[in-house]
């Protein structure tokens, strides 16, 4: 059987661990025949890994588009500036793709996307939507479908990112400038929006949004601190302290070292952005933010995000017009209570691996070249990511936003400029 080729575009924490561990797993059936990478350390151990020549390996975009099509397709998990135009480009040359989300992190990106997939019907155009395959998700949406508990009123969606994440991520990391990347609403939760549409079968027509940076800021720097963790007074009380965290937290410290051991992540944070004081970074993104959607089919949510909690996690709570449901997503359990009836069901649900899921799915459909009913299709999270741009405007102007209206503005502005400038 001929292997399926894939060139990965980023090689990160997800495109070396979740998509390169995959595809080392299962050589039989899949092969890595190139990598795109800007940072040398990373591009050096991914060539190493998968023994790939050196005219195979990349260090930025254009020169790998500029050379013949040499796969089937391209995974893209780069940086989110760079997914647009790795998809324009990819689909120039021929290759399906998979790329993560957010697809875009700019409103006037998402509108052009919407052109190329138009334009391309005939690819195999995913986004990595993992809730999408995940048994938590698939099971709350049976429930609603079912009907047992009437019709579904109110979502109340938490989405708790965690004080150690939050930090290393919008704090101190690649994430913690908005204007640089984009809003917390769609870097963080481009795939809760995306749940609540599944869930409620409808799309957000009404958003209003209220949030802010609230505790990670100069004005909260004490004088027996410093700017640098390791040179603090305050360290061994201090929750946010670097050494402390990535210290216990051995997953985040993949993101710091292409070869993370104690002494080369220790030696990062002695003098690099990582290390530094969370009260002392040019950070602006809000650590805490709530949304009020409502929904075609007249379904309401909330969406809260905030830093402030202890682990990362999500709790969902359903109300339907004859009972509740209670899903907690850190240990897979759904609870359920009729209205008529004095008994808490709890369901055990098997975690299952949802990425695993869906590059299976990818790959299968690269394989055989169908793209019909695709279950993470770049169409399909268009109006999630739309919402996203919606709900910060909301917060900024403190307004409430028709999502549909403020899409369709966009793309007469984006029309507008383009014709004016092209």
């Amino acid at each position: 059987m001929e292997k399926i080729k894939i060139v990965i575009i980023g090689a990160g924490v997800r495109g070396r661990y979740t998509y390169g561990d995959f595809i080392k797993n299962n050589q039989e059936t899949c092969e890595v025949v190139a990598v795109v990478e800007n940072k040398i350390g990373r591009r050096k151990k991914f060539k190493e890994i998968f023994s790939l020549p050196d005219d195979k390996v990349f260090a930025n975009i254009n020169d790998f588009f500029e050379k013949e099509k040499m796969a089937d397709a391209v995974i893209i998990c780069s940086s989110d500036n760079t997914h647009f135009l790795a998809c324009e480009k990819a689909l120039e040359k021929g290759y399906d793709i998979l790329v993560e989300g957010p697809v875009t992190n700019s409103l006037d990106k998402l509108v052009n996307l919407q052109g190329l997939c138009e334009k391309n019907k005939d690819k195999i155009f995913m986004a990595s939507m993992p809730y999408r395959y995940s048994n938590f998700f698939e099971y709350l949406k049976k429930i609603i479908d079912d009907k047992e508990l009437g019709q579904l009123i109110n979502i109340n969606y938490n989405s708790y990112i965690g004080y150690e994440k939050f930090v290393h991520y919008y704090v101190r990391g690649s994430w913690r400038l908005d204007s640089d990347t984009a809003p917390i609403l769609l870097t963080n939760s481009c795939y809760d929006l995306d749940m609540l549409e599944y869930l409620t079968n409808s799309k957000c027509e009404i958003i209003s949004s209220f949030g802010n940076l609230n505790h990670f800021t100069r004005e909260n720097m004490q004088l027996n601190m410093s700017q640098l963790c390791i040179r603090c007074g305050i360290d061994k009380e201090c929750p946010y302290c670097a050494q402390k965290i990535y210290s216990k937290n051995k997953d985040l410290n993949k993101y710091l070292h292409i070869n993370p051991t104690e002494d080369n992540v220790n030696e990062i944070l002695k003098e690099g952005q990582y290390g530094q004081c969370v009260y002392s970074c040019d950070n602006n993104v809000s650590d805490n933010i709530i949304s009020i959607l409502k929904y075609k089919n007249n379904v309401t949510a909330s969406l809260n995000i905030s830093a402030f909690t202890k682990e990362e996690s999500k709790n969902i709570r359903l109300m339907f017009t004859h009972g509740e449901v209670y899903a907690n997503m850190q240990d897979n359990t759904i609870s359920i209570k009729k209205f008529t009836d004095d008994k808490e069901k709890v369901i055990q649900i098997e975690h299952g691996n949802m990425d695993e899921k869906l590059i299976k799915d990818f790959f299968n459909r690269v394989k055989t070249k169908n793209n019909n009913d695709m279950k993470s299709s770049i169409l399909s999270i268009l109006n999630n990511h739309a919402t996203a741009f919606a709900g910060e405007f909301a917060n900024i102007s403190e307004s409430v936003v028709n999502v549909g209206k403020f899409y369709n503005e966009a793309v007469e502005m984006t029309k507008s400029i383009e014709k004016l400038f092209l």
